[in-house]
């Protein structure tokens, strides 16, 4: 037996043994992951068609997006190979394993009138067990959801929690003095423009349930905060008061934050959005902003300028117990709580870059991500095994996304212009 092999062998017992629900491939909370090597020919037919190679491939890219696989190239599969059927008893698993593919996905598509049908299997080539195995419908003009739905399952058989393949992106997009805010797939496709103000909108965020959308937006001539209903498209809340009005997050699916500046002071409320009532958790002179809050909405992390220069700090927001979280360098903004409450995303001016950092969740442990440009408003994804920011290396802003230890850093592509504030859509 190859080392590689028994190496994967290994990996597979420890995962048996420490997974009594199931075989877990990989721990996907590491410091360094190690990819599996996964094979997904060309999905088979009725006939030869564009459709089943344009499924295989989107399958690979998102299993590569994902950060835990390495899809292997069509090239590397002889005739032999993709002939054979997708049965077990129809596969020679040991030539799958000779070209280093650990896990092989199998697909057979049919398609009649307006609707799409695949039958996928996953099996792993050391032993030929089936991994994974489902049968998946969709109206043919949605086949890309079928396919990241089918990756997300993947994702799933593989680490133990679901993918996010079949997430959409909140973020603004626009040229100088008209920016406006959309939302896509991750793939970049299925692009819908949600604010038409005409105007600059920005700082979007989506309640965790997806119901409500806050933003800011200037077409009234100053910054006026509303908080949208998605459904029913009407305003459920609106400040209309002087002052700015950035940096939202929610605390829960009905409890929004904000903060207001108004002359030298800076306030952050928050306000339940059923009832209307706003309270004051967090004031002072100078800057107040970019509130986050831990999972159990009992603490809130936020940017504050109170000893000269911006730092994250930390409240306490029953007891109003305060702590400094950064230390480092004179620029430290943006932090954003995972949902697993154990680490703080944030930006740091870093040698004339902005860098988007981690630290854990008392300030310990910082470390950097990115590695140059201008990098900013970085967002746990809700599996917190994700972090999307926006990125500038040249002229034009991009939306990017990264595993929360900095690797497979990849740049999405949804538009031609500028795309700044991402935040995942629920």
């Amino acid at each position: 037996m190859k080392i590689r092999q028994f190496a994967f062998l290994l990996l597979l017992l420890f995962a048996i043994v420490n997974n009594a629900q199931g075989k877990i491939y990989l721990d996907v909370y590491g410091k360094s992951l190690k990819k599996i090597t996964i094979a997904v020919p060309y999905f088979k037919g009725e006939r030869p068609n564009k459709l089943n190679i344009e499924m295989s491939e989107l399958l690979n890219k998102d299993l590569d997006l994902s950060g835990f696989f390495i899809p292997a190239p069509q090239t590397l599969f002889d005739r032999e190979l993709m002939d054979e059927g997708i049965e077990k008893k129809d596969i020679k698993f040991n030539n799958w394993r000779s070209i280093g593919v650990e896990l092989l996905c199998k697909g057979m598509v049919q398609e009649k009138n307006d609707e799409v049908v695949l039958d996928a299997y996953v099996y792993d080539t050391i032993d030929g067990s089936l991994v994974y195995a489902n049968k998946y419908r969709s109206r043919s003009s949605d086949w890309r959801r079928l396919i990241h739905r089918l990756a997300d399952d993947i994702i799933y058989a593989v680490t133990g929690e679901k993918g996010i393949m079949s997430s959409r992106v909140v973020f603004v997009y626009g040229q100088k003095g008209k920016k406006e805010i959309y939302a896509a797939d991750l793939d970049g496709y299925n692009i819908q423009k949600l604010t038409n103000y005409n105007s600059i909108t920005v700082s979007p965020s989506i309640s965790p349930d997806g119901k409500y959308i806050a933003y800011t937006t200037y077409a009234k001539g100053r910054p006026y905060l509303y908080i949208l209903d998605m459904h029913s498209k009407k305003e459920v809340y609106v400040d209309s008061d002087a002052g700015m009005k950035l940096g939202t997050a929610w605390k829960d699916k009905n409890t929004f934050a904000y903060a207001s500046t108004s002359g030298r002071k800076s306030t952050i409320y928050i306000i339940d959005v059923t009832t209307g009532v706003k309270k004051a958790i967090v004031s002072g002179d100078g800057i107040y902003t970019s509130p986050s809050f831990s999972p159990d909405g009992k603490k809130v992390v936020y940017v504050s300028d109170r000893h000269g220069s911006p730092h994250i700090f930390m409240t306490d927001i029953s007891t109003g117990e305060t702590k400094r979280l950064t230390f480092f360098g004179n620029y430290n903004v943006s932090p954003n709580f995972s949902p697993k409450g154990d680490l703080i995303v944030f930006v740091s001016k870093v040698e004339g870059s902005f860098e988007i950092c981690i630290m854990n969740a008392d300030g310990s442990n910082p470390r950097i991500l990115t590695n140059g440009g201008l990098n900013d408003s970085p967002r746990f994804s809700f599996c917190g095994r994700y972090i999307i920011y926006s990125t500038n290396r040249g002229n034009k802003n991009s939306i990017a996304i990264m595993l929360f230890n900095g690797e497979n850093k990849k740049i999405l592509n949804f538009t031609d212009g500028d795309e700044t504030q991402p935040f995942f859509m629920p």
